[in-house]
């Protein structure tokens, strides 16, 4: 049958569910004629579908508190800072599960419609593309990560003070 290989008159059940690789990941570079085609493709578009929700819901979020805000922002500048924080959270969130899964998806498609062959490329995906995702999402939503990330990116802007004018400013404190 399908998932059956006969060797002399053995026969031994193979299912290369979860592909050929040292890493387990689930077989997402699948052929047209692959058994499994039907499940991967329900798994991909069920990950578009979240990733076009999120996006739609953060977007719509983001637009309700800058509008409802917008008024307190004039008489409260905290309001402002606080609303281009989360401007800027969102955009994060939005824009690294974009660039994570939007290639691997259409990667996906080309590989299925053997516009390419996408096979070396999964070790790529697997190990470092997809788990970078899971690794950064939480890092997102953590306030003292992203406080540290500013103060670093400050840092590198701003030219560091000559060693005269570190003196004076120990002087006058």
């Amino acid at each position: 049958g399908m998932f059956t290989n006969t060797y002399n008159t053995t026969s031994m059940h193979v299912l290369s569910f979860y592909g050929n690789d040292a890493v387990c990941l689930f077989k997402y570079f699948v052929s047209g004629d692959d058994p499994q085609i039907s499940y991967t493709w329900t798994v991909l578009l069920l990950n578009l579908s979240c990733f076009i929700l999120v996006t739609v819901s953060y977007t719509t979020v983001n637009t309700i508190t800058f509008r409802g805000s917008r008024r307190f922002a004039r008489t409260n500048p905290s309001v402002g800072n606080r609303n281009a924080a989360l401007q800027r959270k969102i955009s994060a969130i939005i824009l690294t599960d974009f660039l994570c899964w939007v290639p691997f998806i259409t990667t996906c498609a080309l590989h299925t419609t053997e516009v390419i062959s996408a096979a070396p490329m999964y070790s790529l995906f697997s190990i470092f593309i997809l788990p970078l995702n899971s690794v950064i999402n939480p890092l997102l939503y953590d306030r003292n990560f992203i406080s540290g990330i500013i103060l670093f990116c400050r840092r590198l802007t701003v030219p560091a003070a000559s060693s005269n004018e570190q003196d004076v400013a120990r002087n006058n404190c």
